[in-house]
């Protein structure tokens, strides 16, 4: 698994390609932790180019989210991790676990970007 990241002004994309399963999880999971240490809460999830998901990678996923959603700047404004270029195999596992609502998912980074 490959992770890229990139910081802008309100808001981080993390761009993840390969395989994100037992193996691999903990080097997304360190780098998700390394954004929140830095009190950035606002968080896009890049995967076109992921090819597998497991059990532990959509685990990592779902404490990110939770992790980000504690923080609150106000009522209207807390912290959130959306999903930018899910591919067609991927979203299949996320409705298949129940995770597609969970997520703001969107079909284009600078969408996802601009969502917050």
């Amino acid at each position: 698994m490959d992770i890229s990241h990139k910081a802008y002004n309100r808001v981080d994309v993390i761009t993840v390609s390969g395989r994100l399963a037992a193996e691999t999880k903990d080097a997304l999971n360190d780098k998700i932790n390394q954004i929140f240490e830095e009190n950035r809460h606002l968080i896009v999830l890049d995967l076109a180019n992921l090819e597998y998901i497991s059990s532990p990678g959509l685990r990592v996923l779902i404490e990110a989210r939770k992790k980000a959603r504690e923080w609150k700047l106000s009522e209207l404004d807390r912290g959130d991790v959306r999903i930018a270029n899910l591919p067609q195999r991927i979203r299949e596992v996320f409705d298949l676990t129940g995770f597609t609502p969970l997520f703001q998912i969107y079909d284009d980074l600078v969408e996802a970007v601009g969502s917050f």
